[in-house]
């Protein structure tokens, strides 16, 4: 009988010390695993995760430390594994289970649960920093500006940083809160003034500051009149001449959904793409990517936007989507140019001017034979139409028709003289050998940008 209560007694003794040293192994191999983390040494942070589960498997970094190596590897299949195993040996389903579950979900792109998932992390750990940063940059990925900036309002609370001070002032600038986001920007430069990105955000929160009267006005008259896409193309246009075209092309988008028959939303949407690097995104809208702001006169712009405004109310009216046609043919973009005037033939059939704008943009589309049709077509219907003989001049110059294009350009200048059509007959006059014809005519080019100067 003694001999078995001594055994017993030693093994009773022994079990503290085997479970101490299992501890000091653990908290050896957690300080590896943490480093390990830390330098990106997924290979040995698997490893030393393996081996401390096999030494205490409720060990809640271990499991997340596999979950995240699979994921770094693209290998969601095998952190989904895991995680099945972690369930298993989890007595309960904690913070570190539930936060990789939303990591995992992520991954297979199902984000509603992956913000499930997160809350669910946060329920019992409001704090938890690493996690409030993956929900506020999942609603900043789906533009939730709303519950981005709730995110970062917490992540502040708990910690105030220069990053979450600039990401929460990006988001407000999306919510139209310029004061916060003002405020927000200056709390970022005083904890970090040397970082990069507060300096950069910095110099584009002051050109935005130039137009901010202006923005704040539009702000106010769209907040009344949501669904007005002229306001919305204003404030785009202002967005895009205080150098933000993120904001630009959400306003323009906007307007362009609004009204579908509007150009100056394409145009602006265009060019705040071109600007964010993002053009390949905007080949629906048919605007030619070489198009820039600056190319576009405020003459221009304001053509755009009140034949946009007449439009709304006259849809069957062909005049407006020629005079819109011309306008877009001017600024060359001649995709969109074919589209407005084949509008207006549709609407007018035996419209002139409809035709002549159709056949300027077939030619600068690179199908010449079918513009000298449409032109010859035009010049037919209406002999008294002085820029559908310039046209003509212009194509028939294009298929070396040099005589007929004189004859043409002849006409327009006898109905309107203008300097395009003087420019195109000289050089007629010199392919043909007419060098004094030719000087006239440039002579005639110089007396009338003289008077047009005066």
């Amino acid at each position: 009988m003694r001999p078995i209560l001594l055994t017993l007694a030693l093994t009773t003794l022994a079990l503290p010390a085997c479970e101490r040293a299992d501890t000091r192994e653990v908290k050896a191999l957690s300080a590896e695993l943490d480093r390990a983390r830390r330098h990106r040494d997924f290979g040995n942070a698997e490893s030393m995760a393996r081996q401390i589960l096999k030494r205490a498997p409720h060990h809640d970094g271990a499991w997340a430390t596999l979950v995240e190596v699979r994921l770094q590897m693209n290998d969601v299949s095998g952190a989904e594994k895991i995680l099945n195993e972690w369930r298993a040996a989890a007595r309960q389903s904690g913070t570190q289970l539930e936060e990789a579950t939303g990591d995992v979900a992520l991954a297979r792109q199902d984000e509603q649960e992956a913000i499930l998932h997160w809350e669910k992390a946060l329920g019992p750990d409001p704090k938890n920093e690493r996690v409030l940063r993956k929900v506020a940059e999942l609603e900043h990925a789906h533009r939730h500006w709303i519950e981005e900036d709730t995110a970062w309002s917490t992540l502040i609370k708990t910690r105030d940083s220069a990053d979450a001070r600039l990401k929460r002032a990006i988001a407000r600038r999306q919510l139209h809160r310029w004061e916060d986001a003002i405020a927000d920007l200056q709390r970022a430069r005083l904890l970090a003034p040397e970082n990069a990105q507060v300096q950069e955000w910095s110099q584009r929160f002051e050109r935005l500051g130039k137009f901010l009267d202006e923005i704040r006005e539009l702000d106010a008259s769209i907040s009344s009149s949501p669904s007005d896409f002229t306001l919305l193309g204003d404030r785009a246009l202002a967005f895009l001449r205080a150098g933000d075209p993120e904001l630009a092309r959400s306003d323009a988008e906007q307007a362009r959904k609004l009204a579908i028959w509007a150009i100056r939303p394409k145009l602006l949407q265009a060019i705040a793409l071109i600007e964010l690097n993002r053009a390949n995104e905007g080949v629906d809208l048919l605007v030619r990517n070489s198009i820039r702001l600056e190319q576009l006169n405020a003459e221009n712009l304001e053509a755009f936007r009140r034949l946009d405004g007449q439009i709304a109310v006259e849809r069957t009216n062909a005049d407006l989507f020629v005079s819109r046609a011309w306008q877009l043919n001017e600024i060359g973009q001649p995709e969109l140019a074919q589209e407005d005037a084949e509008t207006a033939l549709t609407l007018d059939k035996k419209s002139a001017s409809a035709l002549a704008e159709l056949s300027y943009a077939l030619m600068k589309l690179g199908q010449s034979d079918e513009a000298l049709t449409k032109i010859k077509l035009a010049t037919d219907l209406d002999p008294q139409l002085a820029i559908a003989w310039q046209y003509r001049g212009e194509i028939e110059m294009t298929h070396g028709e040099t005589v007929p294009a004189i004859d043409s350009l002849s006409h327009a200048l006898q109905l309107n003289q203008t300097a395009i059509a003087l420019r195109k007959r000289a050089e007629c006059y010199r392919k043909i050998g007419y060098n004094d014809r030719a000087e006239e005519d440039l002579h005639a080019l110089e007396d009338l940008t003289a008077r047009t100067m005066k």
